[in-house]
């Protein structure tokens, strides 16, 4: 049997943050370019849904699942398939563009959900999950802020982490993906 999430470990991460590549509705093909069809591979729906997110999981888990604005609703779905689910939402600030109507398209949000494959210690201790909203610095597409990860490593600042989707590799986190030294180079 073939692992999906190759060279990801089974039921290891105390941290998950998966971006998965959501299919997007056009509505001209010269919109195709400028969307995440004109960037990389996506998955249909069903199959976002059927992956074994769950799997990667250890006893106790935090899992992060991006999604924007017109995919919320299966990412919702997504995650209640995977975990249960509270909310953590990004902002999605772009203080250097002129105002318009792309930076609707842009708003992306965070679920959180806790991944249980088991009751947790007592004796196991958590910081506080951040409040709803927090700020950051949208960049290229699907480039997370880093002030998202800031708060990912200051909650649970040892814990074993996955990147699923990761467009970028960052020190402490195994990442997954066809892209994950894309933003490598690129300075902030």
């Amino acid at each position: 049997m073939t692992w999906f999430f190759d060279p990801l470990l089974p039921l290891y991460y105390e941290r998950i943050v998966i971006d998965p590549p959501w299919g997007v509705d056009l509505y001209s093909k010269e919109g195709a370019r400028k969307s995440a069809l004109g960037k990389y591979d996506l998955m249909k729906d069903a199959d976002i849904m059927a992956l074994p997110v769950g799997r990667l999981a250890s006893m106790d888990c935090l899992l992060y699942c991006w999604a924007t604005a017109p995919q919320l609703p299966l990412a919702i779905d997504c995650v209640k398939a995977w975990a249960s689910s509270t909310s953590l939402f990004w902002s999605g600030e772009r203080p250097h563009r002129p105002e318009r109507s792309a930076w609707v398209r842009a708003t992306a949000s965070a679920l959180l959900a806790r991944l249980l494959s088991s009751r947790p210690s007592e004796t196991q201790s958590r910081q506080a999950i951040p409040q709803a909203i927090f700020n950051g610095i949208a960049r290229e597409h699907s480039r997370k802020p880093v002030e998202f990860y800031d708060i990912c490593d200051r909650v649970m600042p040892h814990a074993r982490r996955a990147d699923v989707f990761a467009r970028e590799s960052r020190a402490g986190w195994h990442s997954f993906g066809n892209e994950v030294t894309k933003f490598d180079e690129v300075v902030a």
